[in-house]
C-alpha cells in the first residue's frame, strides 16, 4: 500500500525530468566502467529502421529506406537475408534482429507501407509523416523489453515526426509501480538520432511530444494527489523556471470579480478551489496575448447527478484542458515562440454535498448573463463562461478553450478527432491544417443559431447550460459558450472523446490518458507565427 508521505518526493522527481537542457534531448552516453567496449555497447544499444510494402507494384514490392538499406550493406546484407525469412512488416508491423554487427545488439526493421503515401484530403491526413510516427513508435517498443539504454532512431525521411512517434511511443505511467521502482534498474531509454542531420526537426519532435507526455502524466495521476493545491504547485514548479508567471487565486477573488459557477462548482468539495493564471511574454508587453482557458476539474462525480461507476473511472482526466493548457505554454517558452500568452486554469473539484450546485439553480455571471442549471453535472461550461467574460480584461488575439465536455462525442466520433467549434473560419483553417501535420485531428463541427435558441429557450434565466433534450449536448455546449464571447475570435476545442484511449487508435499511444491536442495547438502558434498572423 502506498503511503502518503511517500506521494509528494514521487511526483516531484518526475518534474525534474522535464528541466533538462536542449542538449540532453539528444544524446545519452552512460558512465562506463572498464568493461570490454564491445559488450557494453551490446547491452547499451538498439537501432530501428523502416521498410517499405508497396502491394501495387510489381516485382520488388518491398525496397529499405535509404538508411536501412546504408546498414544492410555495411552488415553484408546479413539485414535483409534476416528479413527475407520473414514475412515483409506492413505499416504497424516489426521485426527484431540480433547481433548483426558489433555496434547495436538489437535491431527493429518497421513497416512504412506504400512508398508513395502523402496528403490525403479525404482523410485530412498527411499519412506520410503519420505511417513514420507509427514505424518510429512501434519500432522503439519492439526494443523496449531488452532494456537498452539508447535506441538510435532513423528519421525515415522527416525527423520531427520520427522523434515523436517514438517519444510518445516509449512513455509509460509508472510512478506508483513499487516493483519496477525495485527492479527496473535500467532508465527509460534515450532517443537519439541515427544518421540524419536534421538535428532541429528532431529537437523540435521531441519538445512536442514532452509536451504531450506532460499532459498525459497530469492527467494520470490520481484525483487523491492531483488535486487544485497540488496543481497550482505543479505549475509553479514547472513554469517558474522558464520566466512565466504564475498567479494562484483563491475563491474570494473569484467571488468579487462575480465568477458564480466557478464558486458554485467549487464550493461542492472539501478542497480549496483555485484559480491559476500563467502568463507568457515572448513579444513586446504591448502586444495582444492569445487566451488559453482549460477546464480543470480534477475530479468529477457528477455532483447530485451522481456518474455511473463506469464513468467515475475515467473523471481523474476531467483537468485534460487545463494540462494541455500548461504543456503548451511551458512549450512556447522552450522554443522561445516570438508571442505573448495567457493561460487561465479554473482549477476545482465536483462532488456530492450539502452545498453541491443542484437542478434549477439560477448562477449569476459576470457578463450580467443568468445561468440556469438544468444539469448539474455539466459544470465545466460553467467554468469557462467565467473565463471567457473575463478574458476580455486581456484584449486577446483570439481565445482558444480546451476541455472535456460532452461524453456523446465518443459515439459520434470515437478517437479520431476532436471537436472544434469556431467563430472565425481562418482560425479553424490553421488549426485543421495544424492538425493534418500532427496527426491529431480535429472535425469542425456546427455553431449554428439552431443551438443558441435552445440554451436559451429557458423561462427563469437568460441561457440554461444545457437545451431542453439531451441530445446534441455538444453543439448545445458550444453554443452555451458562444453567449459569453463578444466580438473576440475564438474556438472551442471539445476533448471528451479523445481524453483516454485503450491502445487501438494509433500505435504509439498506449492505454491511458493521451494528452491530445497539445502537438496541435503547438503547430497552429508555428504556423500562425510562420503566416505573420500572431
Amino acid at each position: 500500500m502506498l503511503r502518503s508521505t511517500n506521494l509528494i518526493p514521487k511526483y516531484v522527481r518526475y518534474i525534474s525530468q522535464f528541466k533538462l537542457e536542449k542538449s540532453d534531448c539528444i544524446a545519452f552516453e552512460p558512465t562506463r566502467t572498464v568493461i570490454d567496449p564491445k559488450s557494453c555497447a551490446l547491452r547499451d544499444k538498439g537501432l530501428v529502421l523502416g521498410v517499405y510494402w508497396n502491394k501495387h507494384v510489381t516485382g520488388q514490392q518491398a525496397i529499405l529506406t535509404e538508411t536501412a538499406r546504408k546498414y544492410n550493406e555495411h552488415v553484408k546484407g546479413k539485414l535483409w537475408k534476416c528479413l527475407e525469412l520473414t514475412p515483409i512488416p506492413r505499416l504497424g508491423e516489426t521485426r527484431v534482429f540480433y547481433d548483426l554487427d558489433p555496434l547495436y545488439a538489437y535491431v527493429a526493421v518497421a513497416g512504412l507501407g506504400s512508398e508513395c503515401s502523402r496528403y490525403n484530403k479525404l482523410e485530412q491526413l498527411d499519412e506520410f509523416k503519420e505511417a513514420i510516427r507509427i514505424a518510429a513508435g512501434v519500432g522503439a517498443i519492439a526494443l523496449q523489453p531488452f532494456h537498452p539504454r539508447q535506441i538510435h532512431v532513423e528519421s525515415f525521411g522527416n525527423a520531427e515526426a520520427a522523434a515523436e512517434g517514438a517519444s510518445l511511443a516509449i512513455w509509460r505511467f509508472t510512478e506508483y509501480k513499487s516493483f519496477l521502482k525495485k527492479h527496473q534498474v535500467v532508465p527509460r531509454p534515450k532517443l537519439t538520432l541515427h544518421d540524419d542531420c536534421d538535428v532541429q526537426g528532431w529537437e523540435m519532435g521531441e519538445l512536442k511530444a514532452e509536451a504531450q507526455n506532460l499532459a498525459r502524466y497530469l492527467q494520470e495521476l490520481p484525483a487523491n494527489i492531483l488535486n487544485p493545491k497540488k496543481f497550482a504547485k505543479i505549475a509553479v514548479d514547472l513554469l517558474c523556471d522558464l520566466d512565466i508567471n504564475v498567479e494562484v487565486k483563491t475563491k474570494g477573488w473569484a467571488a468579487n470579480h462575480e465568477m458564480g459557477g466557478f464558486v458554485s462548482v467549487g464550493k461542492s468539495s472539501v478542497e480549496t478551489p483555485l484559480y491559476v493564471e500563467i502568463s507568457y511574454y515572448g513579444a513586446d508587453e504591448c502586444t495582444r496575448p492569445i487566451v488559453m482557458i482549460g477546464k480543470g476539474v480534477t475530479f468529477d462525480s457528477g455532483s447530485i447527478d451522481l456518474k455511473s461507476e463506469k464513468e467515475l473511472r475515467y473523471m481523474k482526466g476531467d483537468m485534460a484542458g487545463a494540462a494541455c493548457v500548461l504543456a503548451i505554454t511551458r512549450a512556447a517558452a522552450k522554443l522561445k515562440l516570438p508571442i505573448n500568452i495567457r493561460g487561465i486554469l479554473p482549477l476545482c473539484e465536483l462532488m456530492p454535498n450539502g452545498y453541491s450546485p443542484k437542478y434549477g439553480d439560477v448562477i449569476p455571471n459576470a457578463s450580467a448573463k443568468t445561468i440556469k442549471l438544468r444539469l448539474p453535472a455539466r459544470e465545466g461550461r460553467l467554468l469557462i463562461a467565467d473565463s471567457l467574460v473575463y478574458a476580455r480584461n486581456y484584449w486577446p488575439k483570439f481565445i482558444i478553450d480546451i476541455g472535456t465536455m460532452s461524453e456523446e462525442l465518443i459515439n459520434f466520433l470515437d478517437g479520431a478527432a476532436c471537436a472544434c467549434y469556431s467563430n472565425s473560419e481562418e482560425l479553424y483553417n490553421y488549426i485543421e491544417m495544424a492538425s493534418c501535420e500532427t496527426g491529431d485531428r480535429v472535425w469542425r463541427m456546427p455553431l449554428w443559431k439552431f443551438y443558441e435558441d435552445r440554451v436559451k429557450n429557458c423561462q427563469v434565466a437568460d441561457v440554461a447550460n444545457i437545451g431542453l433534450t439531451a441530445h446534441g449536448d455538444s453543439p448545445n455546449c458550444a453554443a452555451f459558450l458562444k453567449q459569453f464571447i463578444k466580438d473576440s475570435k475564438w474556438m472551442h476545442l471539445d476533448t471528451f472523446n479523445v481524453g483516454y484511449t485503450k491502445g487501438c487508435d494509433f500505435p504509439y499511444l498506449k492505454r491511458g490518458m493521451t494528452g491530445r491536442p497539445t502537438r496541435t495547438v503547438i503547430e497552429l502558434l508555428h504556423r500562425l507565427i510562420a503566416d505573420s498572423k500572431l
